[in-house]
């Protein structure tokens, strides 16, 4: 059975990211996607990709993307991955990726956009120190072979419209910004000793029940960069992990939420 598909013409932006996103790899992925996602849906979806234009990418970066942000580098990097393939397709005609990059706030001179290196550490899990450990190994592999095809999309003669030369440098970028960040928060990661006195930490699991539905869910306390919602692993810089940490079996805690004040009950804590 013959599928069709839209042509280049009439794809819209949300068909192009469905593409996109199958072309990268699970690493690429898990740290592009939310960014280029954010841009989809501000752009509007189901708006076509042939009628973006330089001077709307370059409105949605000035008002999204401060230079204060930590993550801008990031943004910029996976926007202007996502610019070349989409012209590396023909569904653009020009690489709007030109148009990206973070905006200084106002008041300080041209390049004096600073920022203080955070030194504090950072309480991990060691599940959580080993994932970022075989990150860092998967990174400096996958920058070794962008290395590899840049030179060779390099020999392929001019560079101006060399689409596979511009993404590779585009996915460099990328990756080194995410290794430096991966770096940076292992030299501050340590793992903290375990407590005997049954008190919540950094690596517990939890048992609440929530007293107005007397429904019982377990909870991982971890770091804000472990936090992961769908594996219940919370943040102890969330509302509910602030209230969570340090607490001991039989201990109330209330929580405000949007939806008003929720009441929990530990029922137990595990290490």
């Amino acid at each position: 059975m013959t599928v069709d598909h839209p042509s280049r013409a009439d794809i819209t932006l949300a068909e192009a990211l469905s593409e996109y996103l199958e072309t990268l790899k699970p690493e690429q992925r898990r740290f592009q996607e939310a960014y280029v996602r954010k841009y989809v849906e501000a752009a509007g979806g189901t708006h076509l990709a042939r009628d973006l234009s330089g001077a709307r990418v370059e409105s949605y970066s000035e008002a999204q993307i401060k230079a204060s942000d930590p993550n801008a580098p990031d943004r910029v990097a996976a926007l202007k991955a996502w610019f070349v393939f989409l012209k590396k397709r023909d569904y653009t005609t020009g690489n709007y990726g030109i148009n990206v990059r973070a905006r200084k706030m106002p008041g300080r001179p041209a390049g004096s956009v600073a920022t203080r290196r955070d030194e504090s550490p950072v309480e991990m899990t060691a599940e959580g120190i080993a994932i970022l450990q075989k990150e860092q190994v998967e990174l400096e592999a996958q920058k070794a072979e962008l290395v590899k095809a840049i030179e060779i999309a390099r020999s392929d003669g001019d560079l101006r419209e060399n689409a596979p030369y511009h993404a590779a440098r585009e996915a460099l970028a990328f990756a080194e910004q995410r290794f430096k960040k991966v770096e940076e928060s292992l030299r501050r990661a340590f793992v903290a000793d375990s407590l005997d006195d049954g008190r919540a930490a950094v690596g517990s699991t939890v048992s609440v029940t929530k007293m107005d539905e007397d429904t019982q869910f377990h909870y991982q306390l971890v770091s804000a960069r472990e936090a992961n919602a769908s594996d219940r692993k919370i943040s102890v810089e969330s509302p509910v992990g602030k209230q969570l940490l340090g607490r001991r079996a039989g201990d109330e805690v209330a929580v405000i939420t949007p939806r008003g004040q929720v009441k929990f009950r530990i029922d137990g804590v595990a290490r």
